[in-house]
């Protein structure tokens, strides 16, 4: 009775089952819907507060942020000495990868030429051997 209630094809197990997966899927949905209702930053602080002080800082800093993309941002010989050297990489590889291809189709048909010969020699030999048997027997009822 204990293995037929805890087997997986029981009516029991896959109903527990459906109701553990329903039981999380309503759990997650309420912990995003608490999440979403809360009035207050982590902090403590009411959100019209936050906000107010968030774009206090960010209009003082808003200058020096400017400057430091200005200073960061490559000359155009340095991105055409990149893209140069990304193209001739990606050339390279592309070779390699040709290559590759190539000795991968050479090994497919070395393989399947090898397969054909042992198949000829297979032949051959079986044919001898069937030849072979054929005397046997025919010289020995020449004898009888």
């Amino acid at each position: 009775m204990s293995q037929w209630l805890f087997s997986s094809n029981s009516p029991v197990y896959k109903t527990g089952l459906a109701s553990v997966m329903l039981l999380t899927a309503i759990a997650v949905q309420a912990a995003t819907a608490v999440n979403a209702t809360d009035n207050t930053t982590p902090s403590g602080t009411p959100p019209a507060i936050a906000s107010q002080e968030t774009a206090a800082t960010t209009t003082n800093t808003a200058p020096n942020n400017t400057l430091l993309a200005a200073q960061l941002q490559p000359s155009n010989k340095a991105l055409s000495d990149a893209n140069q050297e990304l193209l001739s990489r990606n050339a390279q590889l592309q070779r390699q990868v040709n290559d590759l291809q190539t000795q991968a189709n050479v090994l497919v048909y070395e393989s399947k030429g090898q397969l054909f010969l042992y198949g000829a020699f297979t032949v051959l030999i079986s044919l001898l051997v069937g030849i072979f048997v054929s005397w046997l027997v025919f010289v020995r009822r020449e004898r009888w």
